[in-house]
């Protein structure tokens, strides 16, 4: 992205994934961030898709026929955070497993909750991710796209948002297994 924030006039797209195995702590709060991203259908005329998604080994996922999912989007999601100074750690990392004959196997895993926002079919804005000194969630993402800005990140000086205890659960990096 740039340091500056642009309003958008080209057809807008909006991602959003939730964790398939996310606590039910977290339900009401996954509800209604899934209200609010469809809100922006009438209100700026965006597509709004929502999916569930879940840790993934890509070494099994590229047996599917389909072929990689998760993680073809976890990478189109990084390759977009390196171009433009962010990055999607902690929310998204990777670790190995051990198997249950012994080996290691690496695991994508996925935040509760993620945004990402095409326009013109290129990624704009991908959240939660990081720039060193600031967390941007996806309520952030949310609230820049409700007053018509498709790069909401756009003003970096601003203090840390993402740290805020008024984020719900669903906001915050942690994964299913460290919310119940």
């Amino acid at each position: 992205m740039t340091d500056t924030q642009t309003k958008s006039t080209a057809p807008v797209r909006i991602e959003l994934f939730i964790q398939a195995h996310a606590s039910t702590a977290v339900v009401e709060s996954l509800r209604e961030l899934v209200a609010r991203a469809r809100r922006l259908e009438d209100a700026i005329g965006a597509a709004v898709h929502v999916e569930t998604w879940t840790a993934v080994r890509p070494a099994l996922e590229e047996l599917s026929d389909s072929g990689p999912s998760v993680s073809g989007t976890v990478e189109a999601f990084r390759s977009w955070a390196d171009r433009h100074g962010y990055d999607l750690e902690p929310a998204f990392d990777r670790r190995e497993t051990p198997s249950i004959v012994g080996l290691r196997a690496t695991e994508v895993r996925v935040p509760t909750a993620c945004v990402a926002v095409y326009a013109d079919g290129d990624i704009q804005c991908v959240a939660p991710c990081a720039d060193g000194d600031r967390i941007y969630t996806v309520m952030d993402c949310l609230t820049g796209l409700e007053d018509g800005i498709t790069e909401p990140f756009g003003a970096r000086d601003d203090a840390p948002r993402g740290s805020s205890d008024s984020d719900g659960p669903a906001e915050r990096y942690a994964r299913p297994e460290e919310t119940e």
